[in-house]
């Protein structure tokens, strides 16, 4: 079981990450697409990446939010495939990992076998 402390550490630093998120999330870009036809365009690509950005936050925020869950549930550190208990060291490179490493390594090695098989 994880370390009480370990635990408050890590809430705190998703909470904290929450907040930088939606606060980045908040800021308007003021993105020109007015001009000749380059300026349409890179105003375009502008946007296109923005929207990616977004959607990356919003994945994030739910990563974060669902360890959050988990801490409050009492099965944060927890791997959703073996119910081994998660490295402290490996969450604290990425505190929303649900799985250990053992278990990342198969599922990796299962999406690269469905990538071959689908081409």
């Amino acid at each position: 079981m994880l370390d009480k402390k370990f635990i408050e550490k890590m809430k705190s630093m998703l909470n904290s990450q929450k907040e930088k998120i939606q606060f980045e999330m908040k800021k308007e870009i003021g993105i020109d697409v007015d001009g000749d036809e380059t300026d349409e365009i890179q105003g375009n690509i502008l946007i296109s990446i923005d929207k990616q950005f977004f959607h990356r936050n919003v994945e994030k925020l739910h990563q974060i939010d669902e360890a959050i869950n988990k801490i409050h549930n009492d099965e944060y550190g927890l791997c959703e495939d073996c119910d081994e208990e998660i490295p402290e060291k490996r969450l604290l490179i990425n505190p929303y990992f649900t799985t250990c490493v053992v278990c990342a390594e198969i599922r990796e090695k299962e999406q690269n076998q469905r990538r071959k098989a689908d081409h």
